[in-house]
């Protein structure tokens, strides 16, 4: 085996998984991949003795270590989490800001949006999701529960239907979804929701 030609190809993975991990939006996959990639790149410039790069991509490596732990903490913590409840203009505001895909996942949407209660979820002080139900007694029709691209690895789901979640304020102890999309449908699984007759329910704790 000619370990050269290995090398180069190590190199050269390690610089094309560099070059993927900038073009990702979530912020998660970004910094495992970017950490991956330079993790690789080190290995390799200590090969060949390019210290320099070594130390480069190893402050690269431990940068995004931190960033992962930090990232990893924010799930976990729901007090990085909290909503206000929308009136119209807010509802419209967040519409307009990512209709295209809203309507993927919840066509009709935009419509519904006008007589339904509305919640819109922040992480700390940025505007990530918007929650849209129809609200009777304890139970709630869901029509949306989105996040944008960019915070889906915060699993900001988790908070949605946890008693500091909006849901629980009101009083709901069951949830409702009808007709989901496919994509809207593997989520609501990963939440625990069962199905009967095209309804999928989940009961909050």
């Amino acid at each position: 085996m000619d370990w050269h030609v290995v090398l180069e190809v190590i190199g050269w993975l390690g610089s094309a998984l560099l070059v993927f991990s900038v073009l990702q939006t979530k912020f998660m996959r970004f910094r495992i991949l970017n950490g991956v990639a330079s993790f690789v790149l080190v290995v390799y410039n200590a090969v060949l003795g390019v210290w320099p790069m070594v130390g480069m991509n190893a402050v690269l490596v431990v940068i995004d270590l931190w960033f992962i732990i930090k990232l990893r903490g924010d799930v976990v913590a729901e007090k990085a989490f909290t909503y206000v409840r929308a009136d119209l203009a807010m509802r419209k505001w967040f519409y307009a800001a990512h209709a295209d895909d809203l309507e993927r996942f919840h066509p009709g949407i935009g419509g519904q949006l006008i007589t339904a209660e509305a919640d819109v979820l922040f992480h700390k002080d940025s505007a990530i999701g918007l929650v849209a139900f129809v609200h009777g007694d304890d139970r709630v029709e869901l029509l949306a529960d989105y996040v944008i691209p960019s915070y889906r690895d915060y699993a900001p789901g988790a908070f949605v239907y946890s008693q500091s979640g909006p849901l629980a304020a009101l009083g709901v102890r069951t949830v409702s979804v009808r007709n989901p999309t496919p994509e809207v449908v593997r989520y609501l699984q990963a939440m625990e929701y069962t199905e009967a007759d095209g309804v999928y329910t989940r009961e909050l704790p």
